[in-house]
């Protein structure tokens, strides 16, 4: 599901009346700019000489010539009566050079101050008065000054006005292919005609720049936005639409086919600009649906692909025929896709959807009657496209912007959503992570309880069992001295329990040091119950080992010496204990009548406390038993780290 889609699933189609209502307010009153902008543009549209009463003269005659580019002075034959405003393109097909415009008028007795306007001449000209020049543009040849949507105001200099006829000529250079001509031409009082040419020259070029500009703006401002968001889909094609738009308006306010080197590549490069413009029009409006028409996409760009190539490459001559061709493929994708578009938002599309879709419908209107102008059917070179069109972008791009706020809104709720729930996770989790602590507490406290009692019965209880036995064996009541020394045995063993309790704080101590005194300690009682017992100790010398590691080595020792003299009967006993690289090997044999090794397991707790600090050790521990004795065999490894002293 795409993410604005879950965005309106997951918040409604507007989370926030008040900020769309905030932005629906902006757009009607950028509505209502826009509307007196093209009231202003319909002023000077309508101000034409022919509306004019008083203060203008009239032509008695309007003629036409053709000459080559480089000719200085009008013909003197090949004029012909044309009417302005004048095309020549019908009247000399093909026809790529000079046309010399030639107007005749009276001028009264004592005429008052004159001057003159243009609406346009295309391409480029030069306006005389009775053999004097008045005005002039750069290039009179290729490549041509792009003068085609300029109007033109001059006062007539009075010396230069006679008395009777007067002749207006202008010299105007041109391409057959561009609607080579000559706009209307009114002469008369400069006050009244000064604020026609202004209101032409709002309509023809501040109305055009500020376009630009705004069109400028807002491709650059969703590309940067499309850069930072490449999921936005829509922001892209927005910014591609809006820079080829820019492209296509720039043509009406350029003076120079610069970058190019003559007008039929500005013109080629521009026709292009204008199918680019219709693609990218069309996947804005599929992107900004929310949708993907995987098929259509390919056909469309095969469309303007060819479209471009075929500009590209045809010749010079069918310049003219394929701009329109391309102009009527680029309005018929424009209106395919508007009326998609309607159909679609007219059926499930959103508030926003729906008011793009009403801004398209206006550039619409203006832009069919450009085509028709630019096809010749409409007479007169005026073109709304450009001015039309700001309505459309403004719209698509508050609606865009108000898009993109309204995520920015619901990321902003998500994140404070987010916030709470990692709260509401942190106090479970410490909810949890004390319980945990308790049950780890009391699970301790367990495993010291069931430690301290193996300590009581490896150390205490195989002591307090030795002294039992030696009294009950004993001939004779022991001497005096024996009970005290039975209590320092039993002081020894509790101080062993309680080194261990803080084994892991006194750090490392000596084996061979531990192992001798439990030796000594253990061979007394062999000795007194009359049992052989021999140690063979190999490579302990330099062997030291946490307090809680040896403790638990000398207590599998204390526990099966003392099963041997607790329940083996036997005569002899032998333990050995070596160091083979990093593991130490304990062996302890004795020729006791032996046991079934099957029983251990629901035996004391002695087999069991062996086998719980042979796993401590990470070792294993082997008991093999027969009626002619027992061996246990314990093998551990050494960590070289903390095993041997350095």
């Amino acid at each position: 599901m795409p993410h604005q889609e879950y965005l309106q699933e997951a918040g409604g189609q507007f989370a926030h009346a008040s900020g769309f209502r905030g932005a629906h307010l902006w757009f009607v009153a950028l509505i209502g700019a826009l509307c007196l902008l093209h009231l202003g543009a319909a002023a000077a549209a309508s101000s034409s000489p022919d509306d004019l009463s008083t203060g203008t003269l009239a032509f008695t005659r309007i003629e036409a010539a053709r000459s080559d580019w480089h000719a200085v002075q009008p013909p003197a034959t090949g004029w012909v009566d044309v009417t302005l405003p004048d095309g020549w393109a019908r009247r000399w097909p093909g026809f790529d050079g000079v046309v010399w415009y030639r107007l005749t008028w009276q001028a009264p007795p004592n005429s008052p101050p004159l001057a003159v306007t243009l609406d346009y001449l295309n391409m480029a000209g030069a306006l005389f008065l009775n053999g004097t020049l008045l005005d002039r543009d750069v290039s009179l040849v290729e490549p041509l000054t792009r003068a085609w949507y300029t109007p033109r105001y001059r006062l007539l200099p009075a010396p230069l006005v006679h008395e009777g006829e007067n002749t207006l000529i202008a010299r105007v250079s041109g391409l057959a292919a561009f609607s080579p001509g000559l706009g209307r031409v009114t002469v008369g009082d400069p006050h009244t005609l000064a604020a026609v040419y202004a209101r032409a020259l709002f309509l023809r070029r501040d109305l055009q720049l500020y376009s630009l500009a705004v069109t400028a703006t807002l491709g650059c401002f969703f590309f940067t936005l499309w850069l930072m968001r490449r999921g936005e889909a829509a922001y892209g094609w927005f910014s591609v639409m809006s820079l080829a738009w820019w492209w296509v308006a720039f043509n009406e306010v350029t003076t120079t086919p610069w970058p190019f080197a003559s007008n039929n590549a500005w013109e080629r490069a521009n026709s292009i600009a204008l199918i680019v413009y219709s693609g990218a029009f069309a996947m804005f409006i599929v992107r900004y649906s929310e949708r993907r028409l995987p098929r259509l996409e390919r056909a469309l760009w095969a469309v303007v692909s060819i479209g471009a190539l075929a500009m590209l490459a045809v010749p010079h001559t069918s310049i003219a025929t394929t701009r329109i061709v391309l102009a009527l493929a680029a309005a018929g994708i424009f209106l395919l896709t508007c009326s998609a578009f309607l159909w679609f938002v007219w059926r499930r599309g959103r508030m926003d959807q729906r008011i793009v879709a009403l801004s398209t419908v206006a550039f619409f209107a203006g832009g069919a009657h450009d085509l028709l102008t630019f096809i010749g059917v409409l007479n007169g070179n005026i073109y709304f496209a450009a001015v039309a069109a700001q309505l459309q972008m403004v719209s698509m791009a508050l609606m865009l912007a108000w898009r993109f706020v309204d995520s920015q809104r619901r990321v902003e709720r998500f994140n404070d959503d987010l916030n709470r729930g990692i709260a509401a996770a942190r106090a479970e989790l410490w909810q949890t992570l004390t319980r945990q602590y308790e049950l780890e507490v009391a699970n301790a406290r367990l495993s010291e309880r069931v430690r301290l009692a193996h300590e009581l019965h490896d150390g205490l209880g195989g002591t307090i069992v030795g002294a039992i036995a030696e009294l009950e064996h004993a001939p004779e009541p022991p001497p005096p001295g024996r009970s005290l020394s039975i209590l320092k045995e039993l002081r020894d063993d509790l101080r062993i329990i309680v080194d261990a309790a803080s084994s892991e704080e006194r750090g490392e101590f000596a084996l061979a040091g531990q192992i001798c005194s439990l030796r000594h300690r253990l061979m007394r009682l062999f000795e007194q119950q009359g049992v052989a017992c021999r140690w063979t100790l190999e490579g302990l010398d330099s062997c030291r080992l946490p307090g809680a590691r040896g403790l638990d080595l000398m207590r599998i020792i204390q526990e099966a010496l003392t099963n041997v003299l607790k329940h083996s009967q036997a005569s002899q006993a032998e333990v050995a204990l070596r160091r083979e690289g990093n593991t130490l090997h304990l062996t302890i044999t004795d020729n006791g009548i032996g046991f079934d090794t099957r029983e251990i397991a629901p035996g004391g707790a002695g087999m069991r406390s062996m086998r719980a600090r042979a796993a401590r050790l990470r070792g294993t521990l082997t008991i093999e038993s027969a009626p002619d004795g027992t061996r246990i065999v314990l093998v551990m490894p050494l960590d070289v780290t903390v095993a041997f002293a350095r």
